[in-house]
């Protein structure tokens, strides 16, 4: 199998873009050159497009159109290249949420898009971010290893909705790519029973940090034991699963409990397969470095931002793999602005305008 990283980009933002409707003066190519230009300036639609203007971008973009699942396909068709690339390798699948603040009238907004039969989108989780009075949620799924990190999977999650079938099924696929593939989880995951029971239906691998709640639990830590076992019971459904717990300390002297059904390692070893979780983190960190800024309150707005985002820091790691000229990340998006430009017979000036080249 072959990868066209070009093509890949290309068909993502020519999904993302209506053909003209709105203002025929502007190709959807040439309308990628200017978000690209806008996402390495780190600066909105408002801050980094003059022409064409905002407006014309917030209208011409295909907010429900086929981005989505035109990522969750090639993010699937390179996580088959890498896995056959490198086989030999071990392979994570992470699960984790992650919040973007928002700054508003929480309450408003959330009534504008129910009205609208949409639902809820902003949380009240604030993170610890000044002045925000709530956040957007988004629940993320990586395969990974020490080569490449691929976001395999990208949910905006509304208010108190249940997502546990979308979970299950997308765990199901990223285990068909990498069958031996553990799955690492937070305490978020690591309190609930349901998580531990999709687990074993899925008949997965894990390493999950779990909070511990029991005093007697607690106690055993106290003490110095390593290794113990307990049922965990749900309060509303009374639903239970036998637990595993390995406790280990890193290098800080930080304790960590570790709910696992891998039999045949320490809790040391469990410790240092946790910690590729944060690899996860790590990209949204790394992705920070691109990424379109926006202050709407349109929630696929939102998930349109992120979601480019993800798909352009994982084509940067796939051109690190399959050629041997390697650019820094954000040296990789001005490598494309540079060859667009060229093809386009145009330049983009520091205000934002799109010229035709001199």
């Amino acid at each position: 199998m072959r990868m066209d990283i070009d093509k890949m980009r290309n068909e993502f933002f020519k999904k993302s873009f209506s053909v003209g409707y709105h203002n025929v003066a502007y190709t959807w190519a040439q309308l990628m050159l200017v978000v690209l230009s806008c996402i390495r300036c780190l600066e909105s639609f408002e801050e980094g497009a003059k022409s064409p203007s905002a407006q014309t971008l917030r209208d011409r973009l295909l907010l429900d159109g086929g981005w989505l699942e035109y990522f969750h396909e090639t993010m699937h068709e390179i996580a088959v290249l890498m896995f056959k690339r490198f086989p030999r390798y071990l392979w994570y699948i992470s699960v984790d949420e992650t919040h973007i603040p928002f700054f508003g009238k929480r309450k408003k907004l959330n009534a504008e898009t129910r009205k609208k039969g949409l639902g809820a989108f902003v949380h009240g989780y604030r993170a610890d971010t000044p002045g925000a009075t709530g956040s957007f949620c988004f629940l993320v799924i990586s395969l990974h290893c020490c080569k490449i990190r691929i976001l395999l999977a990208v949910k905006i999650v509304k208010v108190k909705e249940n997502y546990r079938a979308w979970l299950e099924q997308e765990l199901k696929q990223a285990l068909k790519l990498a069958p031996k593939a553990v799955i690492l989880a937070d305490r978020g995951f690591g309190k609930a029973t349901w998580f531990y029971k999709m687990l074993e239906r899925l008949d997965a691998k894990y390493v999950v940090r779990i909070p511990l709640r029991k005093k007697e639990n607690k106690n055993k830590v106290k003490n110095g034991v390593t290794k113990f076992q307990y049922w965990m019971t749900d309060k509303s459904t009374k639903e239970k699963v036998l637990l595993t717990v390995h406790v280990a300390k890193d290098s800080q002297n930080r304790t960590y409990c570790l709910a696992s059904n891998i039999e045949n390692k320490t809790s040391k070893q469990l410790l240092r397969m946790y910690s590729n979780r944060w690899d996860l983190e790590n990209v949204f960190k790394d992705a920070d470095r691109i990424l379109l800024p926006t202050s709407s309150r349109n929630p696929l707005m939102r998930l349109f931002t992120v979601v480019t985002s993800l798909f352009l820091f994982t084509l940067w790691q796939l051109q690190k793999i399959l050629h041997p000229i390697r650019h820094s990340l954000r040296t990789f998006i001005k490598k494309i602005i540079n060859t667009l430009c060229d093809i386009l017979k145009c330049i983009i000036t520091p205000l934002g305008e799109l010229l035709p080249a001199s």
